[in-house]
């Protein structure tokens, strides 16, 4: 008892020594008289020329040291400065051997960094050039040794009360591409900072960029910890709020959010992040994510979801232009959310549902880290792409035919259609469905498209839907390893409804009837004008039960016939429109041109026959077609059918663009009428010649049949014939 009485004794003595040698040593030393020494050193071990502007005081309780207006300059530039700096260590850690930070406080800091134009920047400057000797490595890989036990363990007791940062500035220049920044007004703030337990920090801050115009001011407060050996870590209640103003938002100021928490163990080499939510204005992601392996290829788990939303609305809050479409009701209403995985460098989006205003797709995105491949498989139940194309203007309806056209050709025809050198580096994997699909007017239901490629080589395995009663299927294949890039494609339509088709589509109310269509071809180029005139291929059609629209053909034939009778017709009412039973052809696609020589037709009486070109680069149509007379045309009897006009060709002509009036396409040929006229005119004298021939041949029949012996009248026979 005497023994721990006199122990106790002791240390309390020395405790009170220790306090009266500091007391009187900050009594005694006046550090301002070592600001020489201090400035001095600087200069002989950097680049730097420190000033110590401000003085040097010292604190008793707690054991602390101040410096005030300090300033280092480089290169005659100013490189950092404070306003005041504050340390202290805790008066009764030093007495107990564990020594603990007090108060570490900074404030007015500043900094400006410049980046020149060859890339160096100035911080690299700072220390003279010099290379580590061997000694000083190993005496390095030493001190770094003594910081750690066998187990890796921290051995440093870390215990901090309080840090404080206000009012700091960093300047940074970037002379490569003209583009600066600045934090200003940075703090951060933290207490009872010790391993092993959460401890709160709180940040602000405020960014101001020049090159695009931009200011950003954030706060963010959270709760840290950090284990004692200083491998896992964990952030927890975090809360970030931020406003943003600038060129990008034209002249709005926008607000953004942050919050969640995180942890990572690095010794096992695993991180997760729960409840994140991320904000701006209207837009709202969370996601909860889990991640192993700290290497180029880490398995992450998790999901990702973007709360619905208005895009319009959001559009408008970031200072952004809205977006103009035909139907002002539509970019309403957006949402995404999904299932992330990633195995073995591709990442993987499972249960993906994305909405965009009454469509929905759902299926699964994927992408391949190392090889950029692309996995896309999404079924869709309806989209109206017309509803969110921009509105047509006042008079482009009324000339929309005629001007889109030409306008595509002499405007955006050299355009490149295609990136190729993205092309090259895809690695494609689609397969995309959808319910109904409403574009240029079409309606295309159970519309399915499969796509696969590779460097460079990309093919179109299947795009088939069906449309108007009928469907089609097409392939194609594009081969962009060059600049100059190959395409080859096959089609097929079946029992497509064509009136409602061109009608739809072009508003050509041309040609009614169910169409079958074969047709291949290839291509090359990388604009719309070079696929054209480099187009070859051939394509073979078969309309069944319909008619030719705007155009009553009967009628040509009936006014044709009626003059060769020399009468007139007495029927008015004849229709506006040309039925047939079938009409066939086969056409060869050269350079844009679409040639037909063998189009044919079964009308009422007249058989449709003709040959002549569609030119898909000058969208003109010419056509030389003939009505020939097979059999009674109509029951007006100026149009009656007689040996005179039996098989007759009655010349109809059809040219002009495609966005023409159909009505006035098609025309009686009068330019050839004249050769037909000739032409009945010999059939009508050899059949006159005929006609006397056999009355002659008759009549001296008769005549030798009266007068002569049968003998006789073989021989006369003969000779007259």
């Amino acid at each position: 008892m005497k023994a721990l009485r006199i122990a106790f004794i002791v240390i309390v003595a020395l405790v009170i020594l220790l306090v009266a040698a500091v007391g009187t040593a900050m009594m005694v030393i006046d550090p301002n008289d070592y600001k020489g020494h201090i400035e001095q050193a600087a200069a002989d071990n950097t680049n730097l020329e420190l000033r110590l502007n401000g003085d040097i005081q010292w604190s008793f309780i707690p054991l602390g040291l101040s410096v005030a207006d300090v300033e280092a300059s480089l290169e005659g530039k100013e490189f950092v400065a404070l306003d005041e700096l504050v340390a202290s260590v805790d008066l009764w850690s030093l007495i107990t051997m564990t020594p603990a930070v007090h108060t570490f406080q900074l404030d007015g800091f500043r900094a400006n960094l410049v980046m020149d134009e060859d890339g160096t920047g100035n911080w690299t400057r700072v220390m003279p050039e010099a290379e580590k000797t061997q000694e000083e490595e190993a005496a390095a890989d030493e001190t770094q040794q003594t910081l750690t036990d066998d187990s890796g363990s921290e051995l440093i007791s870390f215990n901090v009360q309080e840090v404080r940062i206000s009012n700091a500035q960093v300047n940074f220049e970037n002379r490569q591409s003209g583009q600066s920044f600045q934090l200003s007004n940075a703090s951060l703030d933290a207490s009872d900072i010790a391993l092993g337990q959460d401890f709160p920090l709180e940040l602000g801050f405020s960014v101001s960029l020049n090159e695009p115009e931009l200011d950003v001011d954030g706060t963010l407060a959270m709760q840290l910890n950090a284990a004692q050996n200083l491998k896992q870590f964990s952030m927890s209640g975090l809360e970030g709020d931020f406003t943003l103003a600038g060129a990008p938002f034209n002249g709005e100021t926008v607000s953004a959010g942050l919050s969640g928490s995180a942890s990572a163990d690095l010794e096992a080499e695993t991180a997760s992040v729960s409840d994140l939510v991320a904000s701006l204005e209207n837009l709202e992601v969370t996601s909860n994510l889990n991640i192993q392996g700290f290497n180029a290829k880490p398995d992450v788990s998790g999901d990702l979801k973007l709360a619905d939303f208005s895009p319009r609305t959001l559009l408008e809050r970031l200072g952004q232009p809205a977006i103009e479409t035909r139907d002002s009701e539509v970019l309403d209403q957006a949402g995404f959310e999904a299932t992330l995985a990633t195995r073995e460098g591709m990442v993987r989006l499972k249960d993906t549902r994305f909405q965009l205003d009454e469509t929905e797709f759902k299926g699964e995105l994927g992408y391949g880290l190392e090889n950029q491949a692309i996995l896309v498989d999404l079924q869709g139940n309806r989209f109206d792409l017309d509803r969110y194309l921009p509105p047509k203007a006042e008079d482009e309806e009324e000339n929309a035919p005629a001007e889109d056209s030409g306008s595509q050709t002499a405007g955006s025809g050299d355009a490149d259609l295609l990136p190729l050198e993205t092309l090259r580096g895809l690695n494609l994997d689609i397969e995309l469905g959808l319910g109904e699909l409403v574009a240029s007017n079409l309606t295309l239901t159970d519309l399915l498209v499969k796509v696969t490629g590779s460097e460079g080589r990309l093919s179109l395995d299947e795009l088939s839907a069906k449309l108007y009663d009928g469907g089609f299927n097409m392939t194609a294949s594009l081969d962009a390893r060059t600049d100059n890039p190959q395409w080859q494609f096959d089609k097929k339509l079946s029992g497509v409804q064509t009136q409602p088709l061109l009608m739809d589509l072009a508003e050509m109310d041309l040609l009614s009837g169910s169409v079958n269509l074969n047709a291949n071809g290839t291509s090359q180029g990388n604009s719309i004008n070079a696929l054209l005139e480099n187009s070859n291929g051939k394509a073979d059609f078969r309309i069944e039960e319909g008619a030719i629209e705007k155009v009553n053909m009967t009628r040509m034939a009936c006014q044709s016939i009626s003059r060769v009778h020399g009468e007139s017709l007495s029927v008015d009412d004849w229709g506006n429109k040309t039925p047939f039973n079938d009409m066939s052809g086969n056409f060869t696609i050269n350079s844009g041109v679409l040639e037909n020589e063998n189009l044919t037709a079964d009308l009422a009486g007249l058989r449709l026959e003709g040959d002549g070109v569609v030119n898909l680069i000058e969208s003109m149509l010419d056509y030389r077609l003939g009505l020939r007379i097979v059999g009674e045309v109509h029951r007006d009897q100026a149009c009656r059918v007689n040996e005179r006009v039996q098989n007759v060709v009655i010349p109809v002509r059809c040219e002009g663009g495609f966005g023409d009036d159909p009505a006035g396409l098609c025309g009686f040929d009068s330019s050839r009428f004249g050769d037909v006229l000739e032409s009945m005119a010999r059939q009508e004298i050899d059949r006159k010649k005929e006609e006397a021939k056999d009355k002659a041949r008759e009549r001296v029949e008769k005549a030798i049949k009266e007068r002569v012996d049968e003998d006789t009248r073989d021989r006369i026979r003969n000779l007259f014939n």
